[in-house]
């Protein structure tokens, strides 16, 4: 089992650091053979994912805060206590918003499809094979699930003698609780799509650190090491989970950050230039984002 809490420092490659890198609002635990992977997630501000999907089934259990969640043509919104399920290849966006006050916080549980068909005989689920795939819709609200979480949560960052065993005996729990608790007629199959893609740990990585680092600073072989990937996987797994290159999604999300700093009238163009990392106002401006 290993745990991973990254990164309690800001992060350097090859002994240059990178200041603009903040502590990651995730911390990770993941079993030895990839089948289970659990994020305990509070971010620092308001944040949305771009279209994407994952290479695997994610139980989302809301502790404060709200989500929404895109899937299939529907939205639905998560209130504290209440869970959702991304669905394996099927595309979604998502949000999490502070709500009076009080920052999002979740904790998102991973399946890998390969354990789902192990369970879909005992939870009578449509079957999980070559050429099908059960997709669970609409939402969830279970007291257990939310305790569930909770625990997980407070274990990962107390990190106490043990917090490993007991978080993958949470997860299962937490599997196994919202197969019961899914309602059924919630429950369709679909078209199983097996496309490889990228696991979900590795999107949320990524996607944090390009949340982080500056224009002037961003380079692929950087992201390629905090993940520990190479150029070629990223490139092909990222595309085929979000439809464009690390790259391109990158430049998307800096107009996206800029459009929001923009509501303020009192930052100029040339000071929200710099802070996103462009080396000249005229290159901001004309959204030359090579």
């Amino acid at each position: 089992m290993t745990a991973d809490f990254y990164p309690t420092e800001r992060l350097g490659f090859g002994g240059n650091r990178l200041p603009e890198m903040q502590s990651s609002a995730s911390t990770f635990w993941t079993r030895d053979d990839a089948q289970l992977s659990v994020q305990s997630f509070r971010p620092e501000s308001d944040l949305l994912l771009q279209p994407h999907t994952y290479s695997e089934y994610t139980i989302a259990i809301c502790l404060e805060g709200e989500m929404t969640k895109t899937q299939l043509g529907s939205t639905e919104v998560i209130g504290r206590g209440e869970s959702v399920i991304s669905n394996h290849g099927i595309e979604h966006s998502s949000s999490y918003r502070s709500v009076n006050g009080k920052r999002c916080e979740a904790v998102v549980l991973s399946v890998d499809r390969r354990m789902l068909q192990t369970l879909a005989k005992e939870f009578r689920l449509p079957a999980v094979d070559a050429v099908s795939s059960p997709a669970f819709l609409g939402k969830a609200g279970n007291l257990v699930l939310h305790e569930c979480g909770g625990a997980i949560a407070r274990e990962l960052r107390l990190g106490l003698p043990g917090h490993k065993i007991v978080v993958e005996t949470l997860a299962m729990r937490l599997l196994v609780e919202g197969m019961r608790a899914w309602p059924r007629a919630l429950i369709e199959k679909l078209p199983a799509d097996l496309s490889p893609r990228l696991p979900r740990r590795d999107f949320v990585r990524a996607h944090e650190f390009m949340r982080w680092c500056r224009k002037d600073k961003f380079r692929i072989q950087h992201l390629c090491h905090y993940l520990g990937s190479s150029e070629e996987r990223l490139n092909r797994l990222f595309l085929a989970s979000t439809r464009q290159t690390p790259a391109s999604f990158y430049n998307r999300m800096l107009l996206e950050r800029a459009r929001g700093f923009l509501q303020d009238p009192q930052d100029s163009i040339k000071e929200i230039g710099f802070r996103l990392g462009f080396k000249t106002c005229s290159h901001f401006i004309a959204g030359n984002l090579p």
